[in-house]
């Protein structure tokens, strides 16, 4: 017979299974029938036991749930209604609608369930899915695990992206990665790090080591554990305390603010720390800027900076310096060393040593002053570079030069005069 290419050639019968056609095995050419290349593809399924099931004829598969299907690999089971396994080794899809994609000894129990593989992961909840991975669990209704290693998703519609250990038990709850992470409150979230809990509801964690979020809206956004001191942040006011970084840092009421820095405490209700060291907001509304070891415990009291400085008065300001005290209402100190403003509405613009004792309305400028008398400025010494020269049109009590003397302008009752100083 001439050669023929293959589509010059006529076309065969319906094949019966017994034609014989030539094939090359371990080097020889041999010859096999269109049946045993037949049981090569379709040959390789049955029938499962259970109704419209199919599953591989080799492998010790099994389909026995309605509808079921197991495509390939081996010890795989199917048994929920119109559950699918894949592929891979001793995977069980016994959910309804249930599916594991392949991968090693996994379970998709929940209904409509998803497994896409790993080794050893569980889909329990209805609506669960694990991504793949080693040892994760998706037990939550709607919760998914994407990866990672021994990872747990048991809140409802709950989420873990990845990472080892972690646990989000809370209802709409994420982590999104890191190790031995927890997210226990409702809609809680922890980026990543390592060891972190978001306990309250709506609770934030950036990240960052061992931080607690247990407030309702709480916020770490990072920072935490410091070996060398064994410190950590902690956000538990009841209503939305935030700690922005650092370590050590405590914001323990509500709308509490420490922004960083180490071993500060915001305790008063709406207390601010923005950052420095050892610092404590202690009362309601209080504030420091920053510096180390300043305490604003009074009302409304604010310190900017400095260190070791203390406001205890009701609305009392100290701008910064070291070792100063504002204990009266409403004083104020600008800086300086060892300053005490002890009155009410007293002030100390800097210096040192200085003291308003117990005289209201008493204000200092210079250095180691003690104020004797209420509604009074105390001066070290005082130049007046530009002074008026005549009393005209000036209001009472102000001063002028006569000559290089000075004068001050006082009312009577029809006429003005002027005192000699």
């Amino acid at each position: 017979m001439a050669n023929k290419k293959i589509s010059e050639l006529t076309s065969s019968a319906p094949l019966t299974g017994a034609e014989e056609l030539p094939l090359v095995q371990g080097g020889e050419t041999l010859k096999t029938t269109a049946q045993d290349i037949a049981d090569l593809g379709g040959g390789l399924f049955e029938e499962g036991t259970g109704l419209q099931s199919i599953q591989p004829s080799i492998g010790n598969n099994t389909a026995s749930g309605e509808s079921s299907t197991v495509s390939g690999g081996k010890d795989n089971e199917a048994s929920g209604y119109r559950s699918t396994v894949g592929g891979g080794y001793e995977n069980y899809a016994t959910g309804s609608y249930s599916t594991v994609g392949g991968g090693d000894n996994s379970y998709a129990t929940g209904d409509y369930s998803t497994i896409a593989g790993g080794y050893e992961c569980e889909a329990t909840g209805d609506w669960s899915t694990v991504g793949g991975g080693y040892d994760s669990f998706a037990t939550g209704d709607y919760s998914t695990v994407s990866g990672g290693y021994e990872n747990t998703a048991s809140g409802y519609a709950s989420t873990i992206s990845g990472g080892y250990d972690n646990y989000a038990t809370g209802y709409k709850s994420t982590i999104g990665g890191g190790n031995s992470n927890e997210a226990s409150g409702e809609y809680s979230f922890v980026g990543g790090g390592y060891s972190n809990e978001a306990l309250g509801k709506f609770s934030t964690i950036g990240g960052g080591y061992r931080n607690t979020a247990n407030g309702y809206g709480a916020v770490i956004a990072g920072g935490g554990y410091w070996s060398e001191n064994e410190t950590y942040n902690e956000a538990t006011g009841e209503y939305f305390p935030t700690v922005g970084g650092g370590s050590g840092n405590y914001a323990t009421e509500s709308f509490a603010t420490v922004g960083g820095g180490y071993d500060n405490e915001a305790t008063g209700y709406a207390s601010t720390i923005s950052g420095g060291y050892e610092n404590d907001a202690r009362s309601t509304y209080s504030t420091v800027g920053g510096g180390a070891s300043n305490n604003a415990s009074g009302y409304e009291s604010t310190i900017g900076g400095g260190r070791r400085n203390i406001a205890s008065g009701y609305k009392s300001t100290i701008g910064g310096g070291a070792y100063n005290s504002a204990s009266g209402g409403y004083s104020n100190i600008l800086g300086g060393l060892g300053n005490t403003a002890s009155s009410d509405y007293s002030s100390i613009l800097g210096g040192q040593s200085n003291t308003t004792s117990t005289f209201v309305n008493s204000h200092i400028v210079g250095s180691n002053i003690t104020s004797d008398r209420n509604d009074t400025t105390f001066v070290e010494n005082l130049s007046i570079k530009t002074i008026p020269t005549s009393a005209a049109g000036l209001p009472s009590g102000s001063v002028w030069s006569n000559g290089g003397v000075l004068n001050i302008v006082a009312l009577t009752p029809t006429t003005t005069t002027t005192t000699t100083l």
